[in-house]
């Protein structure tokens, strides 16, 4: 993913899935604000999920970060993602718990985060309110 991704970009769709990519999420990938769809599924990508990586991707939609080397805790807040419905995080080497936050996320007093699907390995992270433990299909982007 180049450096020139992000700050300003109009790409709204990127599916980087199935292509060995490795590392940590580029930070410029954390800037891209008109993201709609984020899908880096079966990579190689490792380390943790950064807490502010929902801070600039507010139009987010589907996020599949499914069947890679991430690790360490989910971060604990969704509330930026207000658009949100589709969370893909299984196949990782997540640990703990899947906060009351994202539970229960709120965007600007009572408007609810639609999330429809949250799927995690629920043998390694607890998880009250996760549709689907393991694997699952891959999220697609609309039109593909």
């Amino acid at each position: 993913i180049g450096q020139n991704f992000g700050n300003g970009n109009p790409l709204e769709v990127l599916d980087a899935g199935r292509n060995d990519l490795t590392g940590e999420i580029p930070e410029n990938v954390y800037n891209a604000s008109n993201m709609v769809n984020l899908v880096l599924s079966s990579n190689n990508f490792t380390g943790q999920i950064r807490s502010d990586i929902f801070t600039n991707l507010f139009q987010l939609r589907i996020l599949a970060l499914d069947d890679n080397g991430f690790s360490g805790p989910v971060p604990e807040t969704l509330s930026p993602l207000s658009q949100l419905t589709t969370l893909a995080l299984q196949e990782n080497d997540f640990v703990g718990v899947i906060s009351d936050s994202i539970c229960n996320a709120t965007v600007k007093g009572n408007a609810r985060i639609q999330l429809r699907s949250l799927t995690i390995d629920c043998e390694e992270v607890t998880c009250e309110c996760c549709t689907n433990c393991g694997i699952t299909a891959r999220p697609r982007p609309r039109g593909s």
